[in-house]
């Protein structure tokens, strides 16, 4: 047998070695189904899954109410002090840009006689109670639109409570703190072991005013109308 012969058996071997290959490619798939496993890898006794029960060991938001009990006067004084531009807190004290605010938790919107409110504010009418003081100080604009108050509001509700709380204090007789809702049978009270036993280290741990200050992008307030 001649090369020339040679080669030609060759070539149509593997010709015919290429072709098999090919079949076997294409019909694999169709022939063999591997069904995909519903979960990967073993499961360990012991090991949670990433991702399952997530949302069941995040913590559940305090409520506005839970977070006045917590809150002190201290910490509500060093988040005032960024409203003492347009305002006072001093039984008596003077109206700036914006009015006194002793005596103004339980009050009537646009209870100074001394002060010119706006129309907007005075429309709204009712009393400072916790819940409307809570929105007017996360954001005044929405609250009452047209107000003449250009504060941007208060991000943090930790803040609000705090603000709120030390505006409560100033009165005759401090204006009381709102119930707590029960928590559902079985589920333990939020936060209760957290509240401060000594409300003047609480104070020492909250951040200052200044660094408040920065965040959420909080502005100074304007007049409080």
């Amino acid at each position: 047998m001649d090369s020339f012969e040679f080669n030609k058996i060759a070539g149509a071997v593997l010709a015919s070695l290429l072709v098999l290959l090919g079949i076997g490619m294409f019909l694999a798939p169709t022939l063999y189904h591997a069904a995909e496993p519903e979960q990967q890898a073993y499961v360990v006794e012991g090991v949670e899954v990433e991702g399952e029960g997530a949302a069941a060991e995040a913590p559940a938001e305090q409520s506005i109410e839970e977070l006045i009990q917590l809150a002190t006067i201290e910490r509500g004084q060093k988040v005032a002090r960024r409203c003492v531009a347009c305002h006072t807190f001093e039984q008596g004290g003077e109206n700036k840009v914006g009015p006194n605010l002793y005596g103004t938790m339980g009050a009537s919107k646009g209870h100074s006689d001394s002060f010119s409110y706006s129309a907007a504010l005075l429309a709204k009418g009712g009393e400072w109670t916790w819940d409307n003081m809570n929105a007017f100080l996360l954001k005044p604009s929405d609250y009452i639109p047209g107000t003449a108050m250009s504060f941007a509001g208060l991000g943090k509700a930790e803040d609000r409570a705090a603000v709120m709380v030390y505006l409560a204090s100033l009165r005759g007789t401090p204006y009381p703190k709102p119930e707590v809702a029960a928590a559902p049978a079985g589920e333990a009270p939020a936060e209760e072991a957290a509240a401060p036993a000594d409300a003047t280290d609480a104070a020492a741990d909250a951040p200052a005013a200044d660094d408040a200050g920065t965040a959420d992008g909080d502005d100074m307030p304007g007049r409080n109308n």
